[in-house]
């Protein structure tokens, strides 16, 4: 149960994320932690896993837009680190075989909190 609630909890903030301004999506990009969460290019591209290729497409010429260096002239140095980020991102999943290797992460991280979710407070919890 709780888990459920801490991913509902996340979704809410992705949706939230998902339309902030060309400021506040360079700051998510680099944000403290950000080397870790941009791992992700789902997370980069604010879309979920099964998000078909075209949609993702379309997510990371929006994101790219919105972070251009030439359409962030007060910040140029950070909106190139940031276009750098979502360009990554797209490109790990326009590539079948990265996308794979990506989708295979997510697989077993999903069961790995499934199982944690059944055994928490079993007698397979650690």
């Amino acid at each position: 149960v709780e888990f459920k609630e801490f991913y509902t909890e996340v979704k809410e903030i992705e949706k939230r994320d998902s339309v902030l301004t060309p400021k506040q999506q360079i700051d998510r990009l680099l944000r403290p932690g950000s080397t870790y969460f941009n791992l992700n290019p789902f997370e980069v591209l604010q879309v979920e896993p099964e998000t078909s290729l075209d949609d993702a497409k379309k997510k990371y010429k929006r994101l790219s837009i919105l972070v251009h260096p030439d359409k962030n002239q007060d910040d140029p140095d950070r909106a190139q680190q940031a276009f750098e980020i979502i360009n990554k991102a797209w490109k790990t999943l326009e590539n079948p075989e990265t996308k794979a290797k990506c989708m295979d992460v997510i697989e077993e991280a999903r069961a790995k909190t499934d199982h944690m979710t059944w055994s928490v407070g079993g007698e397979n919890s650690r």
